[in-house]
């Protein structure tokens, strides 16, 4: 056993130090585990000092000097307890103040306009709160977003799309070529861009917002919520809508 394996328990590196080294020694002064851990005098004090709260050691003075001892290995329950007990006292409070919290962010904070996402789990992130709308517009659909992602991710993200009833009407890249996973969905409708139109970054309309995805080796996704900046994507979408055909499903 190193200090390491103390340090899983919760303690601190130099709590995990100092309690190691008064397992090795069985009693120890300051002294004597400043020789045995290599230590400042004050962090050897400071961290007894945390063990002896926590329960983890003890002390007697003999002739004004001190020496210390760990407790019992049982003592490392009693204080995993504690900490258990402490842990949720702070959970009831959290969930006491979220409601406060919130309402204080609402009202002193301006709405954020732009956000920005980087790597798969940014990307996926994006995708679950697109998942909330009841409808969304996606213009400029590629193959690579499967290549990134996953056919799974995408089998899943499709049947929620399936399972919520959320209109979808997609564009897709003249190149796509369509994923098993799109099966037929009356919700659904698909055209395909002419190659001329064909779009670098995949665009999804939703809420009010404009999600953006460039699906690069480092993945990156923004999202922006600006009324006259979605309207005016949404009149590009149907512009682009009219110029594409149906595709056969």
């Amino acid at each position: 056993m190193d200090s390491k394996d103390l340090e899983k328990l919760g303690l601190n590196r130099n709590e995990a130090k100092v309690y190691l080294g008064l397992l090795k020694l069985g009693s120890a002064t300051a002294s004597e585990l400043v020789k045995q851990i290599g230590v400042h005098r004050n962090i050897i004090y400071d961290n007894l000092e945390k063990l002896i709260e926590k329960g983890l050691a003890s002390y007697i003075t003999n002739e004004s000097k001190k020496t210390f001892r760990a407790q019992d290995a049982n003592s490392i329950l009693e204080f995993l307890e504690k900490k258990k007990e402490s842990i949720e006292k702070d959970m009831l409070t959290a969930k006491e103040l979220i409601p406060k919290i919130n309402k204080l962010k609402k009202d002193n904070s301006e709405e954020q306009d732009a956000q920005i996402f980087r790597g798969i789990k940014g990307m996926k992130k994006v995708l679950s709160e697109i998942l909330e709308a009841k409808e969304n517009w996606v213009l400029g659909m590629t193959n690579k977003s499967t290549e990134i992602l996953g056919e799974t991710f995408w089998a899943n993200y499709n049947s929620k799309i399936k399972d919520k009833k959320i209109k979808e009407r997609l564009l897709v890249n003249s190149n796509f070529e369509e994923i098993s996973s799109l099966e037929k969905n009356k919700n659904v409708q698909i055209k395909t861009l002419p190659k001329e139109l064909n779009q670098i970054t995949e665009t999804i309309l939703f809420d009010g917002k404009i999600a953006t995805f460039i699906y690069s080796e480092k993945p990156l996704a923004f999202i922006v919520k600006d009324k006259d900046l979605f309207l005016a994507n949404q009149k590009q979408f149907e512009f682009f809508w009219k110029k594409s055909t149906s595709k056969k499903r």
